[in-house]
């Protein structure tokens, strides 16, 4: 995987660092509007197993990630991540959040490709996509 400066990785900065206070409430809204986007493509199951093995890489770094990583029912999704993130002091909660995002994304955008995923994001994300002009997104 490449660590290059992606467009998206500029609108997980920006959505982030909107409310540093509430970095773990931003953390679970913009997973709950990523959530269905990615779903209506690939699927409930393609959808929780590059969570699961985003949590799992995470964890490395952040050993207090979930533990089990697979999402549950829909209406508690990210139960677990939004228990492990509220117990962090908000840097080590932004840090993680920040991770656990850089690492789902990557492995999406090596299935499908980098515009593709900056597009979804840009769709799940609107209001925090307008913080990066448009003219930034690749075509």
């Amino acid at each position: 995987m490449q660590t290059t400066d992606y467009p998206r990785r500029q609108m997980i900065e920006a959505a982030l660092k909107r409310q540093p206070d509430a970095i773990v409430a931003t953390t679970i809204r913009l997973w709950e509007q990523l959530a269905p986007e990615l779903i209506s493509i690939i699927g409930e199951g393609g959808f929780n197993s590059l969570y699961s093995r985003s949590v799992r890489l995470a964890g490395a770094k952040h050993p207090w990630m979930p533990k089990n990583g697979k999402p549950p029912v829909p209406d508690q999704r990210f139960a677990e991540l939004h228990a492990c993130l509220q117990a962090q002091d908000a840097a080590q909660a932004g840090h993680g959040s920040r991770a656990l995002f850089n690492i789902f994304l990557d492995l999406l955008g090596s299935l499908i490709g980098e515009a593709l995923t900056t597009h979804l994001l840009h769709s799940a994300w609107r209001q925090e996509a307008f913080e990066i002009p448009a003219k930034d997104f690749p075509t």
